[in-house]
C-alpha cells in the first residue's frame, strides 16, 4: 500500500519527515510531492527527503485568480501521481491534493491547525479530518464540517517533531552570530493569505522601527518567500545593521532556540518557539486560534496587538533552557501515524484509477 503526500508549504516539511519515517517503518510505501512555494523545497532537500515539485505558489489577491491557480495545479497533481496509484492521499492543507485526489477517486485524510483557515474544501471533499483536540467543535461544524468525519489528535501539530529536535550550535557560524550578542528572530506576515489583517502590517511598521534602535542587536529576518524579501529590503531598508534577511533555507528551530527574542506575525513559528522555549511574541491581528490562546493563557507566548505595546518592550541576552533527552514515545505523531495507517489498511481495496487524457 502507498501513501500519497503533498507538502503545500514549509512547515510541511518537519511535520511530515518523521511521520514518513514512522509509516515506512511500518511497511507503506510513500510518494511526495512538493509545490515550489516559499522554503518547502529547499528545506525537503535540506532533509534529504525524495520529492517530485509539482507546481508553484502564485501569489493572487482576487478569489477567482487563487482559485483558478489551484485548480491548475490540481490537474498538475493528478496527471503525476495517476501513475503511482497511491492507496491513500494525505496533506497538511493542500487544496491541490484534495481536488487532485477528488478527481482521481482517491480517498485523502486533510490535517490542519487553524480553525478559521478556509476549509470547506477540505470537510467537504476529504475523507478524515485531523485536528488538535484543542479546536472547538462547533466553529469546525460552522466553517461546514461533518464531525462524523473527524478525528482529533493529542497536542499540536509542532509537538510531532519538536520531541526529537536537537539544537545545532553550527546555526550560529553559518549565520555569522555572535552568542554574547542580543540575537532577535523576526518572521513577518503573510500578506497574501485569505485570514491576513491589515494591522499585522501595521504592528509589524512598528516593531521594525522599534528593532531599528537596538543597534548591538542582530536581528534575522526570515521571510516567507523570495519576493517578500526583495519587498521587505526595498520597502524598510534591511539590508544593513542590525538587520539581515535570509536568503536560503536553514535550520529555524535551531535558530530559534539561540534567538533571544522572536517576533512572529502568526504562523507555525510562534508555536515552534513557544514550545522550545523562547521569549516570543505574536504579532498577528488576525482571528487568534485556539492553539496561541492556549499558549498564551500558559504564559509561553505574548500576544502584541498595540503599538504602545511595542515601545515598553525591552530586550536583554536569555539564558538557554535545559534540553533534556526526550523518550522513546511521541504520543501527538503516535497516535497521527496510528490514525493513517488504519485509514490505508481500511482503504487498501478497491481503489479505482480513471484514464485521464
Amino acid at each position: 500500500m502507498k501513501i500519497w503526500i503533498d507538502l503545500d508549504n514549509s512547515p510541511h516539511v518537519l511535520f511530515f519527515k518523521p511521520i514518513i519515517a514512522q509509516l515506512e517503518a511500518n511497511g507503506l510505501k510513500t510518494v511526495v510531492t512538493v509545490r515550489s512555494f516559499s522554503q518547502t523545497e529547499g528545506l525537503a532537500k535540506k532533509h534529504s527527503l525524495e520529492y517530485t515539485v509539482i507546481g508553484k505558489h502564485r501569489t493572487h489577491h482576487l478569489f477567482a485568480a487563487r482559485a483558478g491557480a489551484t485548480l491548475y495545479r490540481a490537474v498538475q497533481l493528478a496527471s503525476f501521481i495517476h501513475k503511482h496509484r497511491p492507496t491513500v492521499a494525505l496533506s497538511h492543507g493542500s487544496r491541490g491534493l484534495v481536488l487532485a485526489a477528488r478527481m482521481l477517486g482517491i480517498p485523502s485524510i486533510t490535517l490542519y491547525d487553524y480553525e478559521f483557515v478556509s476549509a470547506r474544501i477540505y470537510n467537504t471533499l476529504s475523507a478524515r479530518i485531523l485536528a488538535p483536540a484543542i479546536l472547538s467543535n462547533d466553529q469546525l461544524v460552522r466553517q461546514g464540517l461533518d464531525l462524523r468525519k473527524f478525528t482529533a489528535y493529542p497536542g499540536l501539530k509542532e509537538d510531532v517533531y519538536i520531541h526529537d529536535f536537537e539544537p545545532e550550535p553550527g546555526i550560529l557560524e553559518e549565520l555569522g552570530l555572535d552568542e554574547n550578542r542580543l540575537i532577535v528572530t523576526v518572521r513577518p506576515q503573510a500578506n497574501w493569505a485569505h485570514y491576513h489583517n491589515d494591522q499585522s502590517e501595521v504592528l509589524f511598521r512598528a516593531l521594525i522601527e522599534r528593532l531599528r534602535r537596538e543597534k548591538n542587536a542582530q536581528i534575522i529576518i526570515v521571510p516567507r518567500t523570495d519576493d517578500q524579501r526583495c519587498e521587505l529590503i526595498a520597502t524598510h531598508h534591511l539590508d544593513r545593521p542590525p538587520f539581515r534577511v535570509l536568503d536560503k533555507p536553514v535550520d529555524g528551530l535551531s535558530l530559534l532556540w539561540y534567538s533571544d527574542v522572536v517576533f512572529s506575525g502568526g504562523g507555525t513559528m510562534v508555536r515552534e518557539a513557544a514550545l522550545l522555549g523562547a521569549r516570543v511574541y505574536s504579532t498577528f491581528a488576525g482571528k487568534l486560534g485556539a492553539a496561541d490562546k492556549q499558549l498564551a493563557s500558559d504564559g509561553r507566548l505574548v500576544l502584541i496587538r498595540d503599538l504602545r505595546e511595542l515601545e515598553h518592550l525591552c530586550f536583554s541576552k536569555r539564558p538557554l533552557p535545559a534540553r533534556t533527552t526526550p523518550s522513546g514515545e511521541n504520543e501527538t505523531r503516535d497516535f497521527i501515524c496510528k490514525q493513517i495507517i488504519d485509514f490505508t489498511i481500511h482503504h487498501g481495496e478497491g481503489v479505482g484509477f480513471p484514464a485521464i487524457a
